[in-house]
């Protein structure tokens, strides 16, 4: 079972481009200085001024068109933005002036259809800035945004390769790639583009602060810890610096200090289901299973679907021997995440520890169909087919756990006592002695074994098991009245 869930890094932004500038004319009107300044309040009508003089040639159109476009989308009207880009767009090349101008237009269009959720339109926006010019380097940032959206990673790591490589000086383009590199494992090139990002702009707390997690993730503790104290220091009141900074104490064994850092970070952003969860998993490390049980609930009730905060409440529900809750929070995960084998498997040993044999199997099958090279399904499955008096599919569930680690003694012993109940006893004995060669303190071992000799008249070997056993377990003795 995962103990948590690591959280996602803010992987790409749609960024606009920068605001289009207005052109030099011989005459600067009142109105084309205001068209120029992007704030909403004096651009839009000045704009507009301009746009509606029918005697204004179209290049003068297409610089108002494009500047309103910029002053709508600083006030977030988003529609009446995208109208005036597209307008421009129609304009054509020779009225927009050059093809880097013409591009940005594109990408800004992109962006807003991105935020309106038409991908496709976006992505066709995208590709035509990059056609008129492909060294518009936030084109390519943009688009891999979409392309990271759909999962596809190769697409969207070739095209921030691409944004780096023609926007060398914008540190947001190693951020987004080197937060794509942490969120897929490469933490090495994470680290590099970030510190890329950071020797461009060493004010960047956000760059600090995925660093530090990318150093976390590689067991550095003492280097994430130190990018950890900058990026709290440029952005005090950022809760994911404190959430991190808490992750980064946990995963170096001061889990004290941890809770305390969660609850800052909570206390900067309450509805923070991730850092609530965290902090329940800090409570569950030191066994303090009711304030993790309550640390889960609430972020439960902040996401609904959040999978391992339900995962992680049946883990502590499960140490608590409560298995109505831990069996009710491990059905919601794999109603959740019906491929997670982990849950299935949690479940199925909750079953098993209430007596319902059949269930617990049918989740054990379950596992074994998605990750069949789990050795434990194989065991819990083998004893429980020995408990309903299946000792030929014990053994063989058994001989398959055995075949996936040789050095589980519960499993050899296992497949020891279902030869015994078969009177198979050479092999139980064979069997037993592996188990207790794994283990010299397994008492039941002994025991067994004793039995399987006593089976076989031999009465020396036979005592001699009994008397080892006892003496690792004087329980034993009142087992056998």
């Amino acid at each position: 079972m995962t103990a948590g869930r690591i959280a996602l890094l803010a992987v790409l932004s749609l960024a606009a481009s920068p605001a289009l500038a207005q052109e030099e004319h011989a005459v600067i009107s009142p109105d084309r200085v205001g068209c120029a300044t992007g704030k909403p309040e004096i651009a839009i009508p000045a704009c507009g001024h301009l746009i509606a003089d029918r005697a204004l040639p179209p290049d003068v159109h297409a610089i108002a068109l494009r500047n309103r476009g910029v002053a709508y989308q600083n006030r977030g009207d988003l529609e009446k933005a995208l109208a005036d880009y597209e307008a421009a767009i129609h304009l054509g090349l020779a009225a927009n002036g050059s093809k880097t101008l013409l591009a940005k237009t594109y990408v800004n269009a992109g962006m807003i259809s991105a935020r309106k959720g038409d991908e496709a339109k976006a992505l066709a926006d995208y590709a035509s800035a990059i056609a008129l010019d492909p060294s518009v380097g936030v084109a390519y940032l943009n688009r891999a945004a979409l392309a990271e959206k759909r999962g596809d990673t190769a697409a969207a790591l070739a095209d921030l390769t691409q944004a780096a490589r023609f926007s060398p000086k914008d540190p947001a383009v190693f951020v987004s790639r080197g937060a794509l590199y942490a969120n897929t494992g490469d933490q090495p090139h994470a680290i590099a583009d970030f510190s890329t990002a950071l020797a461009l702009d060493a004010t960047d707390a956000n760059a600090w602060r995925n660093r530090a997690s990318s150093y976390r993730r590689m067991g550095d503790t003492a280097h994430a810890a130190a990018d950890l104290a900058q990026a709290i220091r440029l952005a005090p009141d950022v809760a994911a610096s404190h959430r991190e900074r808490a992750q980064t104490l946990q995963a170096g064994g001061d889990t004290d200090q941890a809770i305390a850092e969660f609850g800052r970070a909570i206390a900067l952003n309450p509805s923070d289901a991730e850092a609530i969860k965290a902090r329940g998993d800090a409570y569950l490390a030191k066994g303090q299973h009711d304030l993790a049980i309550a640390d889960y609930t609430q972020a439960i009730g902040f996401d609904p679907a959040f999978r391992d905060a339900y995962n992680n409440r049946g883990a502590a529900y499960i140490a608590k021997a409560d298995w109505d809750h831990a069996a009710a929070d491990l059905t919601k995960v794999i109603e959740l995440d019906p491929t997670l084998a982990a849950a299935v498997f949690n479940r199925g040993q909750v079953l098993e520890a209430k007596g319902e044999r059949d269930r617990a199997i049918a989740d054990f099958d379950a596992v074994i169909r998605l990750q069949p090279d789990m050795e434990a399904a194989w065991r819990h499955r083998a004893f429980l087919r020995h408990a309903k008096g299946d000792n030929p599919g014990a053994v063989a569930d058994y001989a398959k756990a055995i075949e996936l680690d040789p050095k589980d003694a519960e499993a050899w012993r296992g497949r020891g006592v279902a030869e015994l109940d078969s009177r198979a006893l050479d092999p139980a004995v064979a069997d037993l002695t592996q188990a207790i060669a794994l283990n010299a303190n397994d008492a039941l071992a002994y025991r067994f074994r004793s039995q399987a000799y006593g089976l076989k008249k031999d009465v020396v070997h036979a005592t001699q098991d009994d008397t080892t056993a006892i003496r690792l377990n004087p329980e034993l003795v009142k087992a056998a009245r």
